[in-house]
């Protein structure tokens, strides 16, 4: 789906990276870990187009829809219902209501045959793209993160910045990228909230990366965790406790492989000073 090659990536004259691979396959949950500094949201960023990319190279279908959900989203502001933003994710649905409108109120009683073949095509089309489900659909995920009935009709700025960016979570999830980038998502929610999310990326048909310090979601939330850590990048599968478990093993082992050069490196040491002396 998604091939990154050899990708290196230089910031203030240090590499943040430095020739990493990744392949990103169908319907894969990932958990994107490193610590602070490590460079995870640049490298989702990269992915997503918003940096450029000079060393390296990533490709992936033209078709291929992304959805990259981020903290700087919770700026957005608009005085529309929230329900009408969520829908926006419906932008061709939206707009074969408006002609379907359009054409209602201007075919009279006895329509001409091109206006009817249009209005059947136009119909077609708004049921197969869900269009008689988009306003169910959307409330549904909207009270699934926690609003209320009587919110919904409610402007977006009069909500604080976590609300905010639940209403832009549910129009991603209404959108259905093939490839959904979630950014801290648990920060702005409650544990029923969380829950709702948790079930229902479990049941989501693309491919989802995580990046979260939530420990309980990444653990029930991903099958394979991608760590960057030392200008690399590391793939583990399994949830992010396995991840930990799987991360120490190899560590201890790198430890004493280690402890064990070190130790050869003194004896080999000691021989020779031992011949240099009698030479």
């Amino acid at each position: 789906m998604i091939a990154l090659n050899d990708v290196s990536f230089e910031f203030a004259g240090n590499y943040l990276y430095k020739d990493i691979n990744w392949h990103i396959k169908p319907r894969e949950r990932i958990g994107l870990v490193g610590r602070n500094g490590s460079g995870k949201t640049t490298l989702l960023r990269l992915i997503t187009g918003e940096y450029e990319l000079r060393e390296g190279s990533i490709s992936m279908s033209k078709e291929l829809r992304l959805g990259y959900l981020h903290q700087e989203m919770a700026e957005t502001l608009t005085d529309s219902p929230i329900r009408d933003v969520a829908m926006q994710a419906f932008a061709k649905c939206l707009k074969i209501e408006e002609e379907l409108a359009h054409i209602y109120s201007t075919m009279g009683e006895n329509p001409d045959d091109d206006t009817l073949k249009r209005l059947g095509d136009l119909q077609e089309d708004f049921e197969r793209l869900g269009g008689y489900e988009m306003k169910s659909k959307t409330e549904e995920i909207l009270e699934g993160l926690g609003f209320s009935t009587p919110d919904l009709d409610r402007p977006l700025s009069e909500f604080s910045g976590g609300w905010r960016m639940r209403v832009i979570l549910a129009r991603m999830l209404l959108e259905q990228p093939d490839l959904l980038i979630l950014d801290e998502p648990t920060n702005h929610l409650d544990l029923p909230s969380i829950e709702w999310l948790e079930n229902y990326l479990q049941s989501y048909n693309g491919t989802v990366i995580v990046v979260s310090h939530d420990r309980t979601f990444l653990n029930r939330m991903v099958t394979k965790i991608v760590e960057l850590m030392n200008k690399n990048l590391y793939v583990w599968e399994g949830n992010y406790d396995f991840f930990l478990k799987a991360k120490q093993e190899r560590d201890d082992l790198q430890r004493r492989q280690y402890d064990n050069q070190q130790q050869f490196i003194k004896d080999q040491e000691k021989f020779i000073n031992r011949f240099r002396a009698k030479a």
